[in-house]
């Protein structure tokens, strides 16, 4: 049969060894403590001061962003009047007969005598996704080179945006000053009418 032990006179005959199991009682109940309640709260201070941060650096952009609203504003009417303008150079699929026109008229002021004016078949190559189609025009005429300079200026300065593409001149032995000429010139339609 074991016998009951005194407590008090315990504590008494061994103090060194109290003070030392209470130093290691409290020492692990700080260590519980911090594991298990410390450390989690500062797991998600940690994520809240991460967040904190990115949500300050967020609101400094909008700031900058809403500051600049103004200048935002005026980048877009700039880039709609060019929108527009392109749009103007550039004939819908319904204008090109009077682009046709426009190229006869061209070459009647500067005095080329056309042979014929021959629309070729747009290119089908990325049509789907581009928002504009090569077209080409294929103008066979007989004139001299000053006839053909001024049309060639009168083509480069017209409002509708065209350019040549090739040019093949031949001589002729019976009027020297008269040549066999045949240009290509292209424009580009745009496609955005033809999806309406």
């Amino acid at each position: 049969m074991k016998m009951p032990i005194d407590l008090n006179a315990y504590i008494k005959k061994n103090p060194k060894q109290l003070t030392m199991a209470m130093i290691a009682a409290a020492l692990a109940a700080l260590l519980l403590f911090v594991y298990f309640l410390l450390m989690p709260q500062l797991t998600k201070l940690g994520t809240l001061v991460g967040k904190a941060s990115k949500a300050k650096l967020e609101f400094r952009s909008a700031k900058v962003s809403i500051s600049n609203i103004d200048k935002f504003k005026s980048d877009i009417s700039k880039f709609s009047a060019k929108i527009d303008l392109y749009e103007k150079k550039l004939p819908a699929e319904q204008e090109m007969p009077s682009l046709l026109e426009e190229l006869n008229s061209m070459a009647k002021k500067s005095n080329l005598d056309i042979i014929s004016i021959t629309p070729s078949a747009p290119r089908a190559e990325g049509a789907l996704k581009a928002a504009y189609q090569e077209f080409q025009i294929k103008i066979i005429a007989r004139c001299g080179y000053h006839e053909l300079g001024s049309f060639l200026t009168d083509l480069e300065n017209t409002d509708r945006f065209m350019k040549l593409v090739d040019i093949n001149i031949k001589a002729n032995e019976n009027t020297p000053k008269m040549h066999s000429v045949e240009l290509m010139v292209a424009t580009y339609i745009l496609l955005k009418d033809k999806e309406k």
